[in-house]
């Protein structure tokens, strides 16, 4: 396998901005961008939630298992919390 195939391939437990070199697709960034202020997670909160969703076993291609959800998204909003029962955030 080339060195180019190596680095192109889909990484199944990473989240979105992990599989590309310029971070998290321009549509969900966009998204994100557009929560308001008063609706969007604060930054360490979001990158703890991030963190925990690194380590779930539902995590696939930067998705939810088991909800669907972009988990970048769903963590980006402050009233969201985990689909799992019990929430593991």
């Amino acid at each position: 396998m080339s060195s180019e195939q190596t680095d192109s391939r889909i990484c199944r437990r990473c989240l979105l901005r992990d599989m590309s070199e310029d971070g998290v697709p321009g549509e969900i960034s966009s998204y994100i961008e557009a929560i308001s202020l008063d609706d969007r997670t604060p930054d360490d909160v979001y990158e703890n939630r991030l963190a925990v969703c690194r380590a779930c076993s539902q995590l696939l291609n930067g998705t939810c298992l088991s909800c669907g959800c972009y988990v970048e998204i769903r963590a980006a909003i402050n009233v969201k919390k985990c689909p799992l029962f019990p929430p593991k955030w």
